[in-house]
């Protein structure tokens, strides 16, 4: 009896391995074969870049600002320092700020701000603290945070302040911002 049925179960145990699915190897990888224009602009019109551009909003116009400012003996805030003007009938949208600051030893940055005329409108960062450089002349704070910031014609600053305003610190802190321009013609006075 176990003969019969080990006769019988074999065939049906292999054709169910029979069916399981094959282990295939990745394709190859392949050329791909972009075929541009030659820009007319260009003088070697052998070499055709490819066009890049933002397909989602072509009317978006790139953004990018790297501003350094610091702390004056005995003054706690950096005060206002301009990162860019936006022109009328444009708006600036800012989508990440960064910011480094070098602190004197034991001294704490403890905030920053970006600032849309004169801090009518503004949005502060989150500062961590990073710990000391090699020789412990500095103490190391950062942000780095995606934000949505828009910003009509104007004037657009940062600001940030230390929790200490012994000693001059006159260039320990770096914001960057980026984002993009957009027209708006109704924004125009």
């Amino acid at each position: 009896m176990k003969t019969k049925l080990f006769l019988l179960l074999t065939p049906i145990l292999l054709s169910c391995f029979a069916l399981l699915p094959v282990v295939r190897a990745a394709p190859s990888p392949s050329n791909v074969n972009v075929v541009n224009t030659p820009n007319v602009n260009v003088v070697n019109t052998t070499a055709s870049p490819v066009q890049v551009r933002d397909a989602d909003n072509p009317a978006r116009q790139p953004f990018h600002a790297e501003v350094r400012g610091g702390f004056a003996d005995g003054a706690s805030t950096t005060g206002d320092i301009p990162i860019t003007t936006v022109p009328a009938g444009k708006v600036l949208v800012i989508e990440h700020v960064s910011v480094f600051g070098a602190m004197l030893p034991g001294q704490k940055m403890v905030r920053a701000r970006v600032m849309y005329r004169f801090s009518v409108f503004g949005h502060s960062v989150v500062i961590s603290a990073q710990g000391s450089n090699a020789d412990g002349s500095s103490d190391y704070f950062v942000a780095s945070e995606p934000v949505r910031f828009y910003a009509g014609d104007g004037l657009v600053s940062w600001e940030a302040e230390r929790d200490s305003v012994a000693g001059a610190n006159p260039t320990g802190v770096d914001i960057n911002c980026d984002g993009y321009l957009v027209d708006c013609p109704d924004c125009a006075p």
